[in-house]
């Protein structure tokens, strides 16, 4: 019995180490990302900031400290710089913060609540950059820009659900190969073996083109 057990303790072990890695290395891109802003700020160059900061802001991991301040820094630049009358850099770096949000998103959007705020601060800036010549007032073309703005695009549903499956198919043949491929011993136990490692290769290649394609 306890010779039957080994294989599920190391999937599950196999899976909270993989987790692990991929956590710490979120964290760790995001603080260099944050470090690296903060230093290009202190210099007096805003446009690297904004870059370095928007790095942070996508490495998103519940939880992740350095996200929030990189957002929250991408935030303060943007006022002040519509304080000085800089629109250009306001407004890059507003549509960092909002590309920085919706670039990590999955099935929620991390500080949704953000969104609004800038997209209507976006939208005051395009219109206020624009040449009317007796068109629309501004305040006419500032909400025709958040309404677009607030048109986020979706993936295609097809492919999500497909690279779904082939999550499941990877996730699955990775268990079994623990689970059949291996004897007590942890010798290979040849067709199972197989079928199991073709089967990972095919579930991830699969999530991978259709994630792409989504």
């Amino acid at each position: 019995m306890r010779f039957a057990r080994r294989p599920s303790v190391i999937v599950g072990i196999g899976i909270l180490a993989a987790l692990g890695v991929v956590a710490a290395r979120l964290v760790l891109e995001a603080k260099t990302a944050y470090r690296q802003g903060a230093a290009a700020e202190e210099r007096g160059e805003i446009g690297e900031a904004v870059r370095h900061y928007l790095d942070a802001g996508r490495a998103y991991l519940p939880g992740n400290p350095f996200v929030r301040r990189a957002l929250d820094r991408l935030d303060a630049v943007g006022l002040a710089a519509v304080t000085r009358g800089d629109y250009a850099t306001a407004r890059a770096a507003f549509e960092a913060e909002r590309a920085a949000l919706l670039g990590a998103r999955s099935f929620y959007t991390p500080f949704a609540e953000r969104l609004p705020g800038i997209n209507r601060r976006l939208a005051r800036l395009m219109a206020a950059i624009e040449d009317p010549q007796g068109g629309p007032s501004f305040e006419e073309r500032a909400a025709w820009h958040e309404q677009r703005l607030a048109e986020k695009p979706g993936p295609k549903m097809a492919f999500v659900l497909l690279a779904l499956l082939g999550l499941a198919l990877w996730v699955t043949s990775a268990v079994m190969f623990f689970r059949k491929g291996l004897d007590r011993n942890l010798g290979l136990v040849r067709t199972p073996a197989i079928f199991a490692g073709l089967g990972f290769m095919a579930g991830l290649a699969m999530f991978l083109v259709c994630l792409h394609l989504a």
